[in-house]
């Protein structure tokens, strides 16, 4: 989710000037707990319009990716959500962090890794958390030789923040200033091998980003991690096969839209194949080679390839496999 919730972050800070935005209000105003009556996973109870084009959002986006949540919550709970509510769903994503926070704590695993855990809902198992979060971050990252210097936070957020409107019910990975956050749904708890292939997932995306300098597509950081969360002997297949540009689309498609779910099981379904088979035709260390490979910035190359319409992860693949995106996604098709 990481590299959508990234974009739709920054198109806060694009002017807005002359439309308005819904102001919402979660919970009965004068509930106890908050000043302003906010009370979390509650239906909106009144509204009104305001001029959307206010210093708050962009002022909270830069609390975010500090990640300084609650005051990034503080900003925004009473300054508009955009038109028709479009931005409600980083609403929530700010909500849920600021949530967690407000009564978690923080503790070093080690290796540049922290844990932020809510301790009513943890403590008794933290032992056994904490060995899971180590142990599924570092496979990956020997896996694919990658040292651990990259500083991660891990947020299991708040159990109350879990529901239908969660943004990202599985899991969910940022690039913020101070580390990278992997935030995981508190139903994880009931099942720490699950947080573990789930933990190995979303560091995955955290080895992408730091391999490939935030140059792979979505669709190759998404193959990686679903091999690594789900191994190299998974059967799953989806009935429709997407071009490379239909599933990279499709991915960048909100992953709460309820119209698009069995279409974006498929889209993970056939990143799982996709991973498998740059497995098998190049194992681990031709994986990490492939990411490291979007790094180059050589002026004429990367002009070249945008004069042709194509992009670094089609130079990547041809340096590596002696092939086209497209002749990759033909052969992990026929397989």
């Amino acid at each position: 989710m990481h590299d959508l919730l990234a974009s739709a972050l920054r198109t806060l800070k694009e002017p807005t000037e002359g439309r308005f935005a819904w102001i919402c209000f979660f919970g009965e105003p004068g509930d106890e707990g908050s000043d302003d009556g906010a009370t979390y996973g509650e239906r909106i109870v009144m509204s009104r319009y305001v001029a959307a084009d206010s210093p708050f959002w962009d002022a909270a986006l830069e609390k975010y990716l500090e990640d300084d949540v609650e005051e990034a919550m503080a900003l925004i709970r009473r300054k508009g959500i955009g038109v028709g509510g479009e931005y409600g769903r980083w609403f929530r994503v700010f909500e849920a962090e600021a949530t967690t926070r407000s009564r978690s704590r923080v503790k070093s695993l080690g290796d540049e890794i922290t844990l932020e855990f809510v301790p009513a809902e943890a403590l008794s198992i933290l032992d056994q958390l904490s060995r899971r979060m180590i142990v599924g971050c570092t496979k990956v990252a020997k896996r694919f030789q990658f040292s651990m210097d990259a500083p991660c936070r891990v947020a299991v957020l708040a159990e109350e923040t879990d529901g239908p409107w969660a943004v990202s019910p599985y899991g969910y990975c940022i690039e913020k200033e101070p580390y990278y956050k992997i935030c995981l749904p508190a139903y994880l708890l009931d099942d720490l091998e699950e947080a573990e292939m789930a933990v190995a997932h979303e560091f995955a995306h955290v080895i992408c980003m730091e391999l490939a300098d935030g140059h792979a597509p979505r669709w190759l950081e998404e193959a990686i991690s679903m091999l690594v969360e789900y191994g190299d002997d998974a059967d799953d297949r989806p009935e429709n096969w997407l071009s490379p540009a239909d599933l990279e689309s499709l991915l960048q498609t909100p992953s709460d839209d309820e119209l698009l779910e069995d279409r974006m099981w498929e889209a993970y379904q056939q990143c799982g194949v996709l991973g498998r088979y740059l497995q098998s035709i190049g194992g681990d260390k031709g994986i990490a080679e492939l990411l490291v490979r979007h790094t180059d910035e050589g002026m004429f190359k990367n002009l070249k390839l945008a004069i042709q319409g194509k992009a670094r992860v089609d130079a990547a693949v041809h340096e590596v496999y002696g092939i086209s995106v497209d002749a990759l996604f033909d052969q992990a098709w026929n397989r």
